[in-house]
């Protein structure tokens, strides 16, 4: 019984140490430092203070078993973006009489697109793919980059011009450089130049009239090798129409509201203009007897305003939509000028009747917001 009871202490005992071996190595090991690299740079991965270390690496793609790197002893390891992004990087380190590898940590690195300039304004391109200017033109680049950044003109740097926007009015051979904003030592070249031809000439303006009550009309169309029609609703530009001299019909006057329309045109010389506003079937009186003076403004936004003759003593009116619903009335007294409220009214075109006795007049107005 004794010789039993010893072998039973024994066996405590040993499972007492094998425990406290185990609370011993209750302690995780984890990696810092430079987990993302940018290109053509070193990076430094490190740990906590252990007794030993050793480093291992993985391929990122593929289940390979994690090989020991050669040499990669110490609490730190320095790695490369060209020879170890991405791969899977761990360590094992040893603590008293505990062993402990760590997770495997993903090296990665950072890849970009390569630069590029977005050209805003009002500008044709030449046969050689340059970006045509005209008198009181200008055009704007915008550098992909985010810092550290140059631009040059004629392979000169520009003084100053170190931001992402560049507005450029003269002719030149232009290009940049600059970084990422991750790696602003990163220095990437556009790589191409931005040819901008400048030319000593003011562009041909396009001219739009109405004619009737449907028709607009280019008037100067033999000035221009390019053209299109254009109208704005609600703030967005909706294209029509190409090299057409006019236009005609419902169909473009309902889907614009009646305007603005414009032409966006390219004369002889390379010039890009557009013309001004146009909308239809406004300005216009239809006078049935009753004579009247001028009407402004037109478009309108909160008030238009009426010139009433001498010989008027007393005029009703009355406004009304296309659909011929009535929207206000009221009377007008006395000759002059008269002001009549069309604020809270949608933005569109309205009927003014006028009325005096048999006597009758019709304003076509735009009210906008």
């Amino acid at each position: 019984m004794k010789t039993i009871s010893y072998l039973m202490l024994f066996a405590l005992y040993l499972s007492a140490m094998a425990y406290q071996a185990l609370a011993q190595c209750d302690f995780e090991v984890e990696i810092e430092g430079d987990l993302m690299l940018c290109p053509e740079s070193e990076g430094v991965l490190f740990t906590g203070t252990f007794d030993s270390y050793a480093w291992y690496k993985r391929p990122f793609s593929g289940g390979d078993e994690a090989e020991p790197i050669p040499g990669a002893t110490d609490s730190f390891l320095v790695v490369n973006y060209y020879e170890d992004v991405p791969a899977w990087f761990s360590v094992e380190v040893t603590l008293d009489t505990c062993v402990v590898r760590s997770e495997e940590y993903l090296l990665d690195g950072y890849a970009f697109l390569p630069p590029f300039v977005e050209t805003l304004g009002e500008f044709a391109v030449g046969p050689e793919g340059e970006t045509i200017i005209c008198n009181n033109d200008t055009v704007q680049f915008i550098f992909s980059m985010d810092t550290s950044i140059q631009w040059y003109k004629d392979f000169e740097p520009i003084p100053g011009a170190t931001g992402k926007e560049l507005i450029v009015s003269e002719g030149g051979s232009y290009f940049a450089e600059g970084a990422p904003e991750e790696c602003p030592d990163l220095i990437l070249q556009l790589g191409l130049t931005l040819e901008v031809d400048k030319r000593d000439v003011d562009a041909v303006i396009p001219q739009i009239e109405l004619e009737g009550y449907e028709l607009l009309q280019l008037t100067n169309p033999e000035e221009f090798v390019f053209w299109q029609w254009f109208c704005e609703e609600n703030n967005m530009m909706n294209w029509i129409a190409n090299q057409d001299t006019s236009l005609m019909g419902h169909d473009y006057f309902e889907m614009c509201n009646f305007g603005p329309f414009l032409i966006r045109s390219t004369d002889r010389n390379g010039c890009v203009a557009w013309s001004e506003d146009y909308f239809t079937m406004i300005n216009s009186v239809e006078e049935k007897g009753l004579e009247i003076g001028s009407v402004y403004p037109n478009p309108a936004t909160h008030f238009i305003y009426l010139e009433l003759p001498e010989v008027i003593e007393k005029v009703e009116y009355r406004i009304i939509d296309l659909n011929g619903k009535q929207i206000r009335s009221g009377h007008l007294i006395g000759a002059g000028k008269h002001r009549l409220d069309l604020s809270g009214l949608s933005s569109r075109q309205y009927l003014i009747e006028l009325k005096e006795g048999n006597k009758l007049a019709v304003v076509r107005v735009l009210r906008l917001e």
